[in-house]
Protein backbone atom coordinates (compact mmCIF):
# COMPACT_ATOMS: atom_id res chain seq x y z
CA UNK A 1 0.00 0.00 0.00
CA UNK A 2 2.86 2.41 0.82
CA UNK A 3 4.45 1.72 -2.59
CA UNK A 4 1.29 2.83 -4.36
CA UNK A 5 1.09 5.99 -2.23
CA UNK A 6 4.69 6.81 -3.03
CA UNK A 7 3.99 6.36 -6.76
CA UNK A 8 1.05 8.76 -6.53
CA UNK A 9 3.42 11.35 -5.09
CA UNK A 10 6.55 10.68 -7.17
CA UNK A 11 4.94 10.47 -10.61
CA UNK A 12 3.33 13.94 -10.43
CA UNK A 13 6.52 15.40 -8.94
CA UNK A 14 8.59 13.88 -11.75
CA UNK A 15 6.18 15.29 -14.34
CA UNK A 16 6.36 18.75 -12.78
CA UNK A 17 10.18 18.60 -12.74
CA UNK A 18 10.30 17.69 -16.44
CA UNK A 19 7.74 20.35 -17.32
CA UNK A 20 9.48 23.15 -15.44
CA UNK A 21 12.91 22.32 -16.86
CA UNK A 22 12.00 24.03 -20.14
CA UNK A 23 10.72 27.25 -18.57
CA UNK A 24 13.72 29.40 -17.73
CA UNK A 25 15.71 30.08 -20.85
CA UNK A 26 16.99 33.61 -21.49
CA UNK A 27 18.86 34.53 -24.67
CA UNK A 28 20.44 37.80 -25.69
CA UNK A 29 21.85 38.74 -29.09
CA UNK A 30 23.27 41.98 -30.38
CA UNK A 31 24.52 43.73 -33.47
CA UNK A 32 26.54 46.94 -33.51
CA UNK A 33 27.89 48.97 -36.39
CA UNK A 34 31.67 48.78 -36.61
CA UNK A 35 33.49 51.84 -35.31
CA UNK A 36 37.08 53.04 -35.47
CA UNK A 37 36.71 55.11 -32.29
CA UNK A 38 38.37 53.55 -29.27
CA UNK A 39 36.59 54.25 -26.01
CA UNK A 40 39.82 54.19 -24.01
CA UNK A 41 40.26 57.79 -25.17
CA UNK A 42 37.32 58.73 -22.91
CA UNK A 43 37.29 58.95 -19.11
CA UNK A 44 33.58 58.58 -18.33
CA UNK A 45 30.42 56.81 -19.46
CA UNK A 46 27.02 58.28 -18.64
CA UNK A 47 23.98 56.00 -19.08
CA UNK A 48 20.65 57.74 -19.64
CA UNK A 49 17.28 56.24 -18.71
CA UNK A 50 15.98 54.43 -21.77
CA UNK A 51 12.94 55.69 -23.69
CA UNK A 52 10.03 53.98 -25.40
CA UNK A 53 6.75 54.81 -27.06
CA UNK A 54 5.42 51.33 -26.28
CA UNK A 55 2.53 51.69 -23.85
CA UNK A 56 2.64 48.27 -22.16
CA UNK A 57 6.41 48.07 -21.66
CA UNK A 58 7.34 47.76 -17.95
CA UNK A 59 8.46 51.27 -16.98
CA UNK A 60 10.87 50.02 -14.29
CA UNK A 61 12.94 48.36 -17.03
CA UNK A 62 13.66 51.74 -18.63
CA UNK A 63 15.77 52.67 -15.60
CA UNK A 64 16.78 49.17 -14.48
CA UNK A 65 18.70 48.11 -17.62
CA UNK A 66 20.91 51.26 -17.78
CA UNK A 67 21.48 51.12 -14.00
CA UNK A 68 22.59 47.48 -14.19
CA UNK A 69 24.77 48.28 -17.21
CA UNK A 70 26.43 51.17 -15.36
CA UNK A 71 27.09 49.08 -12.25
CA UNK A 72 28.54 46.22 -14.29
CA UNK A 73 30.75 48.50 -16.43
CA UNK A 74 31.93 50.36 -13.32
CA UNK A 75 33.09 47.06 -11.81
CA UNK A 76 35.43 46.55 -14.79
CA UNK A 77 37.60 49.58 -13.81
CA UNK A 78 38.10 50.80 -17.38
CA UNK A 79 36.77 54.33 -16.95
CA UNK A 80 37.39 56.97 -14.30
CA UNK A 81 33.63 57.31 -13.76
CA UNK A 82 30.57 55.35 -14.87
CA UNK A 83 27.13 56.53 -13.84
CA UNK A 84 23.46 56.31 -14.68
CA UNK A 85 23.04 59.98 -13.75
CA UNK A 86 24.58 63.25 -14.92
CA UNK A 87 28.39 63.34 -14.85
CA UNK A 88 29.59 66.86 -14.07
CA UNK A 89 33.10 66.42 -12.69
CA UNK A 90 34.64 65.17 -15.96
CA UNK A 91 34.73 67.33 -19.11
CA UNK A 92 32.04 66.62 -21.70
CA UNK A 93 34.81 66.05 -24.27
CA UNK A 94 35.94 63.03 -22.22
CA UNK A 95 32.47 61.57 -21.65
CA UNK A 96 30.39 59.09 -23.61
CA UNK A 97 26.60 59.07 -23.32
CA UNK A 98 24.70 55.79 -23.79
CA UNK A 99 21.15 56.26 -25.06
CA UNK A 100 18.64 53.47 -25.48
CA UNK A 101 15.17 53.15 -26.92
CA UNK A 102 12.96 50.12 -26.58
CA UNK A 103 11.88 49.69 -30.19
CA UNK A 104 9.97 46.42 -29.89
CA UNK A 105 8.33 44.56 -27.05
CA UNK A 106 6.34 41.38 -27.36
CA UNK A 107 4.77 40.22 -24.11
CA UNK A 108 3.30 36.76 -24.06
CA UNK A 109 1.07 34.76 -21.80
CA UNK A 110 0.60 31.76 -24.09
CA UNK A 111 1.21 28.37 -22.54
CA UNK A 112 2.36 25.53 -24.78
CA UNK A 113 4.15 22.22 -24.61
CA UNK A 114 7.41 22.31 -26.53
CA UNK A 115 10.62 20.30 -26.48
CA UNK A 116 9.70 18.22 -23.48
CA UNK A 117 8.67 21.15 -21.29
CA UNK A 118 5.89 23.58 -20.70
CA UNK A 119 6.59 26.97 -22.22
CA UNK A 120 4.82 30.00 -20.78
CA UNK A 121 5.26 32.01 -23.94
CA UNK A 122 8.22 34.11 -24.92
CA UNK A 123 8.84 37.73 -24.06
CA UNK A 124 11.06 39.57 -26.51
CA UNK A 125 12.60 43.02 -26.27
CA UNK A 126 14.59 44.98 -28.83
CA UNK A 127 16.60 47.97 -27.64
CA UNK A 128 18.29 50.33 -30.07
CA UNK A 129 21.42 51.89 -28.58
CA UNK A 130 23.56 54.88 -29.46
CA UNK A 131 26.90 55.83 -27.95
CA UNK A 132 27.45 59.58 -28.30
CA UNK A 133 30.30 61.98 -27.67
CA UNK A 134 28.81 64.19 -24.93
CA UNK A 135 30.63 67.33 -26.13
CA UNK A 136 29.65 67.14 -29.80
CA UNK A 137 26.61 64.86 -29.82
CA UNK A 138 28.24 62.87 -32.61
CA UNK A 139 27.48 59.17 -32.80
CA UNK A 140 30.37 56.92 -31.89
CA UNK A 141 28.47 53.68 -32.42
CA UNK A 142 24.94 52.39 -32.82
CA UNK A 143 23.49 48.98 -32.34
CA UNK A 144 20.66 46.76 -31.32
CA UNK A 145 20.22 44.28 -28.50
CA UNK A 146 17.53 41.61 -28.50
CA UNK A 147 16.49 39.79 -25.36
CA UNK A 148 14.25 36.73 -25.21
CA UNK A 149 12.80 35.09 -22.12
CA UNK A 150 10.87 31.84 -22.36
CA UNK A 151 9.43 32.41 -18.89
CA UNK A 152 6.58 34.46 -20.33
CA UNK A 153 7.23 37.54 -18.19
CA UNK A 154 9.91 40.15 -17.63
CA UNK A 155 12.41 38.66 -15.23
CA UNK A 156 15.39 40.18 -13.43
CA UNK A 157 17.61 37.82 -15.42
CA UNK A 158 16.61 39.38 -18.73
CA UNK A 159 17.65 42.82 -17.43
CA UNK A 160 21.00 41.41 -16.33
CA UNK A 161 21.49 39.57 -19.61
CA UNK A 162 20.83 42.71 -21.66
CA UNK A 163 23.11 44.77 -19.39
CA UNK A 164 25.89 42.22 -19.88
CA UNK A 165 25.47 42.45 -23.65
CA UNK A 166 25.73 46.27 -23.54
CA UNK A 167 28.87 46.13 -21.39
CA UNK A 168 30.37 43.39 -23.57
CA UNK A 169 30.14 45.67 -26.59
CA UNK A 170 31.53 48.71 -24.77
CA UNK A 171 34.51 46.63 -23.63
CA UNK A 172 35.05 45.29 -27.17
CA UNK A 173 35.57 48.81 -28.50
CA UNK A 174 37.50 50.00 -25.47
Amino acid sequence: MKKISILYVLVPLAFIAFAISGCGEIKTTSYFTPTKTKLKDFQAVQFETFDTEIEDFPKEALAKIPAESAALLDSKDKFKEVSNSEITNIPASDTIIVLGEVAEFRPSSDISYEGGGIKFGEVSITIKLALLDKATGNEIATGEINGFSSMGFMAKDIYESMAKEIVKYILEIY
